[in-house]
């Protein structure tokens, strides 16, 4: 095993092409014994701890042996979240951000990553953070985790390492019942059930019991989760110990949903560090030759040979290998993260596309159709636009997915309707494709934007083949975002609650853009879109609320901050004085004034007008991304949703 297959925590594009050769840190004890990435975030902490040992709550050498950390070494396009002090205490101790004097130095964009050339993206200036908008999904995660206003929770003391001291063996299969029936569906793979699996049982009942009434839930919750950590802790120790596929299964379902019984603090909240332990794991197993292995017995049954049962225990070890992967990319998509596993057309062809009859082929559909929505999405994040010789290549490149995203759109889309089985799962399935399609135009404009050199309308340096492209793909942000809010209204809301908590996040990432666009139009421009956006948005703001079965539950940390987003334009839009806007005014034949209708209606007729040539601006559709138009918006959203605005 190697120490690079550990998942990496920047732009691997990024560190390869500075020129500075880096200096080696040293990795701590843990770290080193289990050869997994040692990074200390905070060196300014005393005692210090490498990031992995704070998050599993693990002793560190550095602690003990009372080192000091290695400097930090920064670039210009470090891809980490702000780390500035102040903000991280603040957040700590959950005090509101307003009561800081937040003075940046002019190159604090630089320092905290919000791109190559420090402009922040202007559909963002209502967010006061200082994050980096080339990964918006963890700016997104960072802007959800809201600050407790409650007292820290009573520490949970578990005196047994079993899952049958805390639930009776009824409970326990009730709980399993209830995973496997809301949530295996997701998993496209079948749970392993051969002999005793007491991990993969206490995952699943950890997940499952969140279903259970409030009053044996605030009971039995906390020590499940507490029982969890401390196994996920035993696992770091010695993964050996614990390498099997069932183990696999288990993180791959800790990484997929956190437990929601209050903060997490064994590692069991981190997915992206439980999916890197679950990848070690399945290398080591070789599970990355199950898809080439389940195929050549495929094959020989053709032939009329080999055994059914071997085919089967290798089509179940591939069903398992793509869902890994294929949730390490979910994870990563956004964060500007690069998946350590990766697939080929070779992989796809295990699972044919056909139109399924029943769940099982259903699931290996979905298991093909995430391998391909997630290589275009990564394929599209990958492009390149480094100098403007780049730009014909950079439009053809995001084209060509945006393209292959189409075909996906069209094979996804009636699967929802024409199917007897897993309704709920197509929709969604449908709705992630829509988030990764904006993610990819996001990604597209933001490196473009930070090509040119002129401030004001930079769009119209990037003209590829002659076409004002930016423009074009910035009104497809807007209305993919509301698409996304459409697909979200219209899923089965008894099944919400049981998505995937990534997804949630990307609905927050599309609600945001939504609100800085509109915000944008008032501020710039005095005018609002037409539509029903506003009872569009706050739907999506009440169902999501609805879905969250605790106030830690992603479903509700995300609706919180998308309603405090929304309240930002609510009051933004209550304190402006819009312009009424008369069209030919002065140029007018006589009797052109002659209306059937009141003058409210008139004025309202005019204002419609605007708005519809407003929406066919390209100027104001160009300016996302910082340059032109005016200053940036004034609007603040409050993360401690009391409904007021930052101003």
């Amino acid at each position: 095993m190697q120490s690079g297959e550990s998942l990496p925590s920047g732009n691997t594009l990024s560190a390869s092409q500075t020129r500075t050769k880096r200096s080696k840190v040293q990795s701590c004890d843990s770290c080193r014994r289990c050869k997994t990435r040692c990074e200390i975030l905070n060196p300014k902490r005393s005692p210090v701890r490498c990031h992995r040992c704070n998050v599993l709550k693990i002793s560190c050498s550095y602690e003990s042996r009372g080192e000091k950390a290695p400097a930090p070494e920064y670039s210009s396009n470090s891809s980490g979240l702000n780390t500035e002090p102040s903000l991280q205490v603040v957040y700590a101790l959950g005090v509101d951000t307003r009561q800081l004097e937040i003075d940046r130095p002019p190159d604090a964009d630089i320092a905290s990553g919000a791109g190559s050339n420090g402009i922040r993206p202007v559909i963002w200036s209502f967010v006061r953070q200082n994050l980096d908008w080339s990964a918006p999904i963890l700016a997104m995660q960072e802007l959800a985790r809201q600050p407790s206003q409650e007292q820290s929770p009573v520490p949970v003391i578990v005196n047994s390492l079993l899952l049958s001291n805390i639930l009776t063996r009824v409970e326990i299969e009730h709980l399993l019942k209830l995973f496997s029936v809301n949530y295996s569906p997701w998993l496209n793979f079948y749970l392993v059930q051969d002999g005793p699996t007491p991990f993969l049982d206490l995952v699943c009942c950890t997940i499952a019991s969140r279903y259970l009434d409030l009053s044996t839930r605030s009971v039995v919750g906390p020590q499940l989760q507490k029982l969890t950590e401390d196994t996920i802790a035993r696992v770091v120790f010695n993964p050996e110990m614990f390498e099997s596929e069932d183990t696999i299964q288990g993180l791959i379902i800790l990484s997929l949903w956190a437990p929601i019984c209050g903060s997490t603090k064994g590692g069991s909240g981190d997915g992206r560090m439980l999916i890197g332990m679950a990848i070690t794991m399945a290398m080591n197993l070789r599970l990355g030759e199950a898809v080439a292995t389940a195929i050549s017995l495929r094959n020989s049954r053709l032939l009329g040979e080999g055994d059914q049962a071997a085919l089967e225990k290798a089509l179940n070890k591939a069903r398992l290998w793509m869902t890994l992967s294929t949730t390490e990319s979910m994870l990563c998509v956004g964060t500007r993260r690069t998946p350590l596993t990766s697939r080929s057309a070779f992989d796809w062809t295990i699972f044919p596309i056909i139109s399924p009859s029943n769940s099982s082929d259903g699931r290996d559909l979905r298991i093909r159709l995430l391998a391909e929505i997630f290589d275009s999405t990564e394929q599209g994040l990958k492009v390149q636009f480094a100098s403007r010789a780049d730009m014909e290549t950079w439009f053809n490149e995001v084209t060509n997915v945006l393209s292959a995203m189409d075909r996906l759109s069209r094979l996804i889309s009636p699967l929802s309707v024409v199917s007897n089985h897993d309704r709920f799962h197509y929709h969604m399935l449908f709705l992630l494709l829509q988030c990764c399609r904006l993610l990819v135009l996001y990604n597209a404009i933001f490196i473009a934007r930070h090509v040119t050199s002129t401030a004001r309308r930079w769009f119209l340096e990037i003209q590829p083949y002659d076409l004002n492209i930016i423009p074009i793909w910035s009104k497809e942000c807007f209305s993919i975002g509301e698409a996304i809010m459409v697909s979200l209204l219209q899923c089965d809301k008894n099944l919400l609650p049981t998505t995937p908590d990534v997804l949630f996040t990307m609905m927050a990432f599309a609600g945001g853009l939504i609100v800085g666009a509109k915000l944008l139009m008032l501020d710039k421009n005095g005018i609002e879109f037409l539509g029903c956006g506003d009872a569009l948005y706050e739907q999506s703001v009440r169902v999501l609320g609805d879905a969250a079965i605790s106030p830690d539950h992603a479903a509700g940390r995300c609706s919180v901050l998308m309603g405090a987003m929304h309240a930002s334009w609510m009051e933004r839009r209550r304190g402006s004085e819009l312009e009424k806007v008369y069209l030919g005014a002065h140029s007018q034949p006589v009797g052109s004034g002659l209306s059937l209708g009141t003058k409210a209606e008139a004025d309202r007729l005019g204002d419609q007008s605007a708005n519809i040539d407003m929406f066919q601006d390209l100027e104001f559709w160009s300016t996302f991304f910082g340059g032109g138009m005016g200053s940036e918006s004034s609007a603040f959203f409050s993360q401690d949703n009391s409904g007021e605005m930052y101003t």
